[in-house]
């Protein structure tokens, strides 16, 4: 437990930031965009944990090894023996390379005594240093496979008396491959081989546990979380999808399927991998997701032979002959398409779901379950009899969480008008109500009248004045509808329409994303969709129309709340940065979203934004740097000057999302870079360039607190709890805090942990908390009561990757091979809110 006396002083953890940044600025600026605790910050009324009976906890493990240890790494290659080449080749399968690896290391091959582990890479490592051997080199046949280890050269040292970032490296990998001896481990998650399995529709739920090696404040830590994943059942095919799928185990399966019944299994089983037991051994496919164009009895495969007659000649006479052929390949030669009989499919084991962005996350578990599920989940590891655990002692300490000392801050002043309602409402003159539907529905008219009504009253609600009259039409989905739009929104553009309300009742969401596409890049129309199930449902769509004009009225311009925190005489920007990837894009040939999001006043209640895509590099899946950084800073700057009477910044604060540890340097060195270029661009030279404060939003950690009440019961922290010590990461040059910054949901609350990398604006490390704090209650779309879980500009950069990601098809790399291109909308749309 850390010394919640022990408080240690963050102002000479942040001046070492602040000596980089003076390397780069000469000038300073006394002023601070964050009011000082005279004024109305909540700086003085801070609370400090164990003032109370409860306490809160974190899921760090404390933990320790011998002293003086040195760790030696090596560089090594894992190959295999390729016929027709007539070479060896690496091997890429990891799990391959990890299980000829261990055989050669449990048999002591490589050295008589060394301890030695491997990190399934480039990388062994040993406590013993026997580079006067190499190179080393071990060949092995087996089951008809040559391979061969090479261990060429030493390629660095650390060890236990000084912790490093390589040092730390090394013992959680050395923990992993302990733990992979006594769980299942797909992708860094470890699974219970005998844990309580749940169903969720046709697949299984199973929890595992993810873990982390820690440099901490208070020494290193192991950091144990939970985490919920989709499996496909170990069944066979034909069951699984009679059951699971089509959900028939009520009734017995008569050998054949309808069309409907096809396309469901085709949707599902797209990509899944299966396995096949025609013969001694098991084979290995990949589901294409579609079927053969004739029955087995007509797939002719070599002299005449059809599908039945080959299988009854292997022994396997087809029970269902009526049933067409799954496509699918070979594991790795996706060239070699074949046709695989139903019934003779199993899902392959340990198969965990591609999730995509259709399906409904898992449910997460409440708070008191999280916090006893991760006291389970290390409690049943064995770190002391490994031989691994034995070589650098270690122990850990996992008879109960960290308790740690904490601050609450106090929640930001929301202002609004003086009736209460948006503080800047933009007045509507034109606007037009557009119903879009693919079926007719007898109650159509009513819903329509329903939605109109409670928008009408929500804008009298917040004195924003709408027209009397307006242009409604209905388009009807038809072969013809890219046309109708065309004309519609083309006719509406000329008469100067400000805004479209879109009542939309499709069930083909390509038709929202066509409707968006012509109305933002071709005509320059603001739009809002709402949904026609939703009104239809509602009892009282009061909440559900203020909703929605909250989201037009920022659309339009308009302001509809302020944080008093954050009024200044300084002109400052605050931005919001992301790169957001596609999912399973192993192969690098669907790009990633780069989007920035910049506030165009001290408030950050106005917001502007510029996207882009990039391509990774060859043999690359993403590209983490955002390319167009320089040019999308650039034109936000140009914006705000332009929204603020020809005056730019002063100060920028800017928040980058999606960074890791071991990133900092490259961000410092190159994106910070970029950023110093743009000023350079649009700054006269006359003029002194803004002063930069640069911070790092990590979300993907797995640090989480949990608030211990005297009763024994557990529940989330509250908004406003923030840790500056004791488990913040122990790195001088990058201080840090975390920060719950929302009120509690279902689940246990995701964290945001804050890096700062550069603060030329020299805030006090209480000033940071406060800012942040305060930005996450900026959104202008979100209840006056209501937080984020992150600073608004950050999630509105996530929402802008996410929609341009919709509206843009994802194109694979244009033949100029240009690495990234800004995406246009209508230059009428380019500098508007949320333009998406």
């Amino acid at each position: 437990m850390c010394d919640k006396n022990d408080k240690i002083n963050k102002s000479s953890k942040i001046q070492q930031t602040n000596t980089r940044a003076k390397s780069t600025l000469a000038t300073t600026n006394e002023q601070s965009t964050i009011p000082k605790p005279s004024q109305t910050s909540g700086i003085e009324s801070r609370q400090i944990g164990g003032d109370t009976d409860d306490v809160i906890c974190t899921n760090h493990f404390p933990c320790s090894f011998a002293d003086n240890l040195t760790f030696y790494q090596y560089d090594v290659i894992i190959e295999e023996y390729h016929e027709k080449q007539g070479k060896y080749v690496n091997i890429t399968s990891r799990e391959k390379r990890r299980r000829f690896v261990s055989d050669i290391l449990l048999a002591k091959i490589i050295h008589p005594t060394a301890v030695c582990w491997y990190d399934e890479g480039f990388c062994m490592y040993s406590t013993t240093n026997f580079e006067d051997q190499l190179p080393l080199m071990h060949e092995n046949e087996e089951h008809g496979y040559r391979r061969r280890l090479t261990i060429n050269s030493l390629c660095a040292t650390s060890g236990t008396d000084e912790l490093n970032q390589f040092s730390t490296r090394v013992i959680e990998t050395l923990i992993k491959q302990v733990l992979k001896e006594q769980f299942k481990a797909i992708d860094s998650i470890f699974y219970p081989w005998d844990g309580e399995i749940d169903q969720d529709g046709p697949h299984d739920l199973l929890t595992g546990f993810r873990l982390a090696m820690c440099r901490t404040e208070s020494g290193p830590t192991l950091n144990v979380d939970t985490t919920i994943t989709r499996f496909y059942p170990h069944l066979d095919l034909l069951p699984f999808i009679w059951e699971r799928l089509l959900l028939k185990n009520k009734s017995s399966f008569q050998g054949w399927l309808s069309d409907e019944q096809y396309n469901i299994i085709s949707l599902h089983l797209k990509d899944v991998e299966i396995t096949t037991a025609q013969s001694e051994h098991e084979k290995k496919y990949i589901l294409t997701g579609d079927f053969s164009n004739d029955l087995p009895a007509k797939i002719h495969i070599r002299d005449e032979e059809n599908l039945l007659s080959y299988y009854k000649h292997l022994g396997f006479e087809l029970c269902y002959p009526k049933l067409y052929c799954l496509k699918a390949y070979p594991l790795g030669n996706p060239t070699k398409i074949v046709d695989l009989p139903i019934e003779y499919c199993s899902l392959r084991e340990w198969q965990p779901v591609k999730e995509n962005e259709f399906m409904k996350p898992v449910t997460a578990p409440v708070v008191h379950k999280r916090y006893h599920s991760i006291l389970a989940a290390i409690q049943n590891c064995n770190f002391h009899d490994d031989e691994l655990s034995k070589e650098i002692q270690l122990e850990v300490r996992c008879d109960k969480m960290m308790e740690i000392p904490y601050e609450i801050l106090t929640k930001p002043q929301i202002t609004l008008s003086r009736h209460r309602g948006f503080t800047d409402p933009v007045p509507i003159d034109n606007m037009a109500f557009l119903y879009l539907t693919d079926r007719r529905e007898p109650n159509a008219r009513q819903m329509q009248e329903k939605l109109l009504n409670n928008f009408y009253d929500a804008a009298d609600r917040q004195r924003m004045a709408l027209p009397e009259n307006l242009d409604e039409y209905e388009i009807f989905v038809d072969r013809n509808l890219e046309s109708t739009l065309r004309n519609r929104l083309s006719r509406l553009k000329n008469n100067q329409c400000q805004f479209i309300l879109c009542l939309s009742n499709c069930r083909n969401q390509e038709i929202h994303r066509i409707f968006k596409q012509i109305a933002s890049i071709e005509f320059g129309l603001v739009t809002q969709c709402a949904n026609f199930s939703k009104v239809k449902n509602m009892h009282n769509v009061r909440t559900y129309c203020d909703n929605l004009l909250k989201s037009v009225n920022i659309k339009l311009s308009g302001e509809n709340k302020r944080i008093a925190q954050l009024e200044t005489p300084i002109k400052t920007m605050f931005i919001g940065a992301d790169v957001q990837h596609a999912k399973n894009n192993y192969k690098g040939e669907i790009p990633s979203i780069a989007a920035v999001v910049a506030s165009m006043n001290s408030e950050c209640t106005v917001t502007n934004q510029r996207v882009s895509r990039q391509w990774p590099k060859e043999g690359k899946q993403s590209e983490e740097t955002i390319l167009l950084l320089k040019n999308m800073v650039e034109e936000l700057l140009i914006a705000f000057k332009t929204s603020n009477d020809g005056t730019l910044p002063e100060h920028i604060v800017f928040f980058r999302d999606g960074v890791d540890d071991g990133q900092f340097e490259r961000i410092h060195n190159g994106e910070v870079v970029d950023l110093k270029k743009a000023f350079q661009a649009v700054y006269p030279a006359s003029s002194s360039p803004p002063l930069l404060t640069f911070i790092v939003v990590k979300k993907r950690h797995n640090t989480r607190l949990f608030r211990l009440l005297p009763s024994n019961e557990v529940i989330n922290v509250e908004s406003g709890v923030v840790v500056d010590e004791c488990i913040v990461n122990a790195n001088p040059n990058y201080p840090n805090f975390f920060l719950n910054s929302h009120e509690p949901r279902l689940g246990t609350n995701k964290i945001g942990n804050y890096v700062v990398i550069v603060n030329e604006i020299e805030y006090l490390f209480s000033d940071l908390e406060e800012l942040t704090y305060s930005l996450c209650h900026t959104d202008q779309r979100i209840d006056n009561r209501m937080s984020e879980s992150i600073p608004s500009v950050v999630h509105l950069a996530d929402a802008a990757a996410s929609r341009a990601r919709q509206l843009f098809f994802n194109q694979p790399r244009s033949p100029t091979q240009i690495q990234a291109e800004m995406l246009r909308v209508h230059e009428d749309m380019q500098d508007v809110p949320n333009m998406f």
